[in-house]
Order: structure tokens, then C-alpha cells, then sequence
């Protein structure tokens, strides 16, 4: 198992029952600072399904009439052009996205600097998509495919609930040789989304990324990013967790598949016993982290109201790596991916901005 190299700040400021006290504004002294402490060109290189994300708002007839299942990701044949045919253009909202590139984007309006790859097609879409991207301040290094670019179509009703239709597309054909190593050898941490299993190709350049991070004593932080993939690819996800990972992000769900227990808390004892530290989000019940054996519960900030959940559990994590390539700690960093993520859910998209965070 690799050694834990997250840094643990004794000079975080504590407020009731040793938790962070965020009334300091870290978030803002972090926006301002605007740099990182390791003397690296970046905080944190991205790779992930590069997808352009469009975001309807419907309701619940509407998924039944078309088939959509409720809550879920469903993986499609068609291009969002096809899927959204029928809607009128003033209900849809589009931006570059992908898990990982909106934890880089969240990461960027923190204040922090990062790069993305993903692969992307030479079509209008994927135009849009990079210069989306580097609009954001992300360094966005992939040269373009023959294919079409992924999209992924969500349907949010309103319980705030969203379900996804996802057309992969150039997305998955991701490989070795889009790895940017002088960018990941120049980078705090490396981050990866569970997604990039289900592709071999992409797999493989994950991979790759991930043995050049450890030659490079770059840190590695892994997001689980679905259940179901927890499922499929649970040997594989074991084993990287063990020989790779410095922080995992994974939710209750995604817990309960690795580890059979329905009890977060018990799920994360076990996690903890395989990689240095972990950051378990439960939901309105806040995240359990878990850093060299320690096990705190963080609890999620308060939101007057909920307009769409996509990318809550992304920019928690942007968050998180935004607080630990600063020098915070784990349980500070936890708080601020609480107070990203409610920030996010109270506007549509996955698309944080500066003035989400004021009051």
C-alpha cells in the first residue's frame, strides 16, 4: 500500500465540536491566494469522458412518455441532437462536462490551477468543448478524433432529481498518447474518474497516467463515480485502491458495493484499511472522512433550496483537492467541498462560479 502524502495543517482554525470554522473565508482566501504550495505549475491534472453536458428541465410524464429511467444513467446510441429533438431550444443549457472536467472547472473557480484530458471529436461540439474549457482557465492538452463528441443529455424534474442519457462517443477512444506526462509530472495531483474503466483504451491510458504519477510522487486521488461500475469492475477497483490511491472519493452507494456493508460508517473502516484517505459523501447527512485512521463526520451546509443535484459529488471533490493542494487538511477540506457542493445544487448545472460561494 502507498505511504499517505496528505499534508495535515495544524494551523486550521477549529470552530464548535473541532470542526472547521469556515467563517474565516477560507474559500476566499484560497481565490485570492490563487496559487499552490508545492511549486508546481498545477494543482490538479484531470482525465476523464470529455462530454459536452446539456440540462432540461421536465417533468415526471415526460420520462415515463419517453422511457427514461428515473435517477439513473442510461448509456445511449445517439448524439444529444437526436436525444433532445423535440425540446425547445430555450429549455436547454449546455457546457463542456464529465465528472472529472467538472471537478477541474470547480477546481479553477476555487482559485486553483488545472488541466484536463479527455478525448474530444473535430465537430462543432468538440470545438465548443475546449474552447469552453480553456474560457474556465483549464490548460486542455488532446488532439481531437475522427469520431463525434460525447454528450450526456440531463433530465432534471422537480424533486431536483436528475436522469441521464449518455452518448459516449469519441469520449471512450482516449489512449496512451494523449497522457500529457510533462503536465502530470508538473502537478500536485492526479485525478481520475471511475468512467474511464468501462472503455479499454481509456482504461489503458488510465492506467498509464497512474504509474507515471507514482514515478513522479505525484499524488493520486480516484473517484469511484457510479455503483454500477463498482460492480463491474470491482477486482480492478480494489486492487488500484491498494497500489495507487491517496484519496478516494466515493459515495454510500458506491461504499455498499465494495464493501457490503450498509452501514457507511463500517464501509469506511474497511476502505481505510486499503488506501491513506478516504472522503465518503452521505448525502443531506454530510461526508465521512477518513485520514490515518482518523474517522470524522463533516456535515453538508444547509441549502434554502434544491435546484438540480448535477455535479454535487464533483465539485465536493474539487473542493476537497482545492483545500489539500493548499495545505488544509482533510476534515477543512471536507467543509469546503460541503460548501461547493451546496453551491452548486442551488443553481442549474455543474458550472460553479465565484459569486456562487458569497454569503
Amino acid at each position: 500500500m502507498v505511504s499517505c502524502r496528505v499534508k495535515h495543517s495544524s494551523q486550521t482554525p477549529r470552530g464548535e465540536k473541532g470542526l472547521p470554522d469556515l467563517n474565516v473565508d477560507v474559500i476566499y482566501r484560497l481565490m485570492i491566494a490563487g496559487n499552490n504550495r508545492a511549486g508546481k505549475r498545477y494543482d490538479v491534472y484531470g482525465i476523464g469522458n470529455a462530454l459536452v453536458d446539456y440540462i432540461s428541465f421536465v417533468d415526471d410524464q415526460f420520462l415515463i412518455d419517453k422511457s427514461i429511467g428515473k435517477g439513473i444513467m442510461t448509456l445511449v446510441g445517439k448524439s444529444a441532437h437526436e436525444t433532445l429533438e423535440g425540446l425547445r431550444a430555450h429549455e436547454v443549457k449546455r457546457c463542456s462536462g464529465g465528472s472529472a472536467a467538472n471537478t477541474i472547472t470547480g477546481l479553477a473557480a476555487l482559485g486553483g490551477r488545472g488541466c484536463y484530458s479527455g478525448k474530444v471529436g473535430n465537430d462543432e461540439l468538440g470545438r465548443f468543448y475546449r474552447e469552453d474549457l480553456t474560457q474556465a482557465g483549464i490548460d486542455f492538452y488532446v488532439e481531437p478524433d475522427t469520431l463525434p463528441t460525447g454528450s450526456c443529455v440531463s433530465f432534471v424534474t422537480p424533486d431536483a432529481e436528475r436522469s441521464m442519457l449518455t452518448f459516449l462517443g469519441a469520449s471512450t477512444y482516449l489512449t496512451d498518447a494523449d497522457i500529457h506526462l510533462e503536465a502530470l509530472a508538473q502537478s500536485q495531483f492526479l485525478y481520475l474518474e471511475g468512467y474511464l474503466w468501462d472503455s479499454p483504451k481509456a482504461r489503458s491510458a488510465a492506467v498509464r497516467a497512474l504509474d507515471a504519477a507514482k514515478r513522479s510522487d505525484v499524488q493520486i486521488a480516484f473517484s469511484f463515480s457510479d455503483a454500477w461500475l463498482v460492480g463491474r469492475f470491482r477486482d480492478d477497483f480494489v486492487r488500484l485502491i491498494g497500489e495507487y490511491v491517496d484519496v478516494l472519493f466515493l459515495n454510500a452507494r458506491e461504499s455498499e458495493e465494495i464493501t457490503g456493508f450498509q452501514d457507511p460508517q463500517m464501509a469506511a473502516r474497511q476502505i481505510a484499511s486499503r488506501v491513506p484517505s478516504i472522503c465518503l459523501t452521505c448525502g443531506a447527512s454530510g461526508a465521512i472522512t477518513v485520514a490515518d485512521g482518523h474517522l470524522r463526520m463533516t456535515p453538508a451546509l444547509p441549502v434554502t433550496k434544491v435546484v438540480d443535484t448535477t455535479g454535487a459529488g464533483d465539485l465536493y471533490a474539487a473542493g476537497v483537492l482545492r483545500g489539500l493542494t493548499s495545505g488544509f487538511d482533510l476534515v477543512t477540506s471536507s467543509m469546503i467541498g460541503a460548501r461547493a457542493a451546496a453551491a452548486i445544487v442551488a443553481k442549474v448545472g455543474a458550472r460553479l462560479d465565484r459569486d456562487d460561494l458569497r454569503g
